[in-house]
């Protein structure tokens, strides 16, 4: 397989697994019951903690579905390298490729988008402060992913020349790469967890 389609499909994957990560800080309260002891009755934060993995759930099916239209493009196109036997039909493939990433990563681009933003954690809790950070963090990574993608699958819908996919799938890159490093520095600068996450801040 050319390098082109592996380092395509590694930087499609980077986008697609980041920016969907929920923090330890987002399970429930740090409590313990005692054994024996009734079901405590939901707080602010538990309920709001089974509406955000709900929609995290919701984000890793579109990821899911991604991946497997990904695969299932370069399962084609290894196929078709395979039997090529002229310069023009292995070009053929490598176009036949890019048309279906493109197309595939339309389709995650609007399902993201549809997802909107994640629900808000309550205020007055240890962790409030800290689910905030990330969750902004990884919107804005979401949101620069997205548009990168746009822009790459928009290119490539229109381009008619090697250098013309290569420059988008360069752009793609570029961008990406630079939301990864901005995601980073976000959450680096966020520093540890809080303490005993979910319990009223005192």
């Amino acid at each position: 397989m050319k390098r082109f389609a592996t380092r395509t499909i590694t930087v499609l994957s980077l986008a697609a697994a980041l920016g969907f990560s929920v923090p330890g800080t987002a399970y429930g309260d740090s409590s313990t019951p005692a054994a024996n002891s009734a079901v405590a009755a939901p707080t602010p934060w538990t309920t709001w903690n089974t509406r955000w993995v709900s929609y995290f759930d919701g984000l890793k099916s579109i990821n899911l579905s991604y991946r497997s239209s990904v695969e299932s493009a370069r399962s084609v196109y290894v196929s078709a390298i395979a039997a090529a036997t002229t310069e023009a039909q292995r070009q053929s493939a490598r176009t036949n490729f890019e048309g279906a990433l493109a197309a595939d990563t339309s389709v995650r681009v609007v399902a993201i988008t549809a997802a909107g933003d994640p629900p808000a954690p309550p205020t007055g809790y240890n962790g409030t402060a800290y689910v905030i950070g990330i969750q902004s963090a990884n919107v804005a990574f979401r949101a620069s992913a997205s548009a990168a993608q746009s822009t790459y699958a928009q290119a490539l819908a229109s381009a008619t020349t090697n250098t013309q996919r290569r420059t988008a799938r360069l752009t793609l890159e570029k961008a990406i790469g630079n939301a990864i490093v901005a995601r980073s520095t976000v959450l680096l600068a966020l520093g540890p967890p809080p303490a005993q996450p979910g319990q009223p801040s005192s």
